[in-house]
């Protein structure tokens, strides 16, 4: 977003366009979202666009930038010592607030999402739950590297399935489903 004073009539205006690219995005790729798509849906000028924003891409790169702000947030205030307990705890809470805005991740996290935004969410994640792993395990560099590749492709398709199903399972149960994976594995339903 385009540098300046922000006051309540920008901070609705960024908000209009950001809810509505997301609305749009539910339909058809970013690439297949004009300006003009976008303001009409928002109900805005272009010059009102142009003001705040140079492309939808840039919306887009604000909306992702705050969730992955607000995911930080959420694992920083969490103390994690990389049990499976606080993990649990971590974990659920990043689900609530997946939960809670289910709408906007449901295209974020879609096939036609941004691939690294999604890579850069779910290593948020698994940098906190594993990291302490490879310490502990003595792994290598390149096991740590397969392990949280498998972890981040694993837990996005999971996240994908969940949202796409209306979560329908409880934010409690997902995190305790996952973590129970990441630590011990599909061994541990068998």
């Amino acid at each position: 977003m385009k540098a300046g004073k922000v006051d309540r009539r920008v901070k609705y205006t960024t908000t209009l366009l950001k809810e509505s690219l997301i609305r749009l995005m539910h339909t058809r790729p970013i690439s297949k979202i004009s300006v003009k798509m976008l303001c009409e849906e928002a109900d805005v000028n272009r010059s009102t666009f142009y003001a705040h924003f140079n492309d939808p891409y840039e919306v887009l790169r604000g909306i992702e930038q705050g969730v992955i702000s607000d995911f930080n947030t959420y694992i920083n205030e969490s103390a994690s010592d990389n049990q499976p307990e606080s993990a649990v705890t971590v974990l659920k809470q990043l689900l609530d607030y997946t939960s809670d805005h289910a709408d906007l991740f449901q295209v974020l996290l879609s096939d036609g999402g941004d691939t690294e935004f999604q890579k850069d969410l779910m290593s948020i994640v698994q940098d906190r739950m594993i990291a302490n792993l490879q310490n502990a395990k003595q792994l290598n560099e390149r096991t740590a590297e397969y392990l949280q590749g498998f972890v981040i492709a694993g837990a996005l398709k999971i996240l994908q399935k969940w949202l796409q199903d209306g979560t329908v399972e409880s934010s409690q149960e997902m995190a305790e489903f996952i973590t129970q994976l990441l630590f011990q594995g599909v061994s541990g339903y068998f």
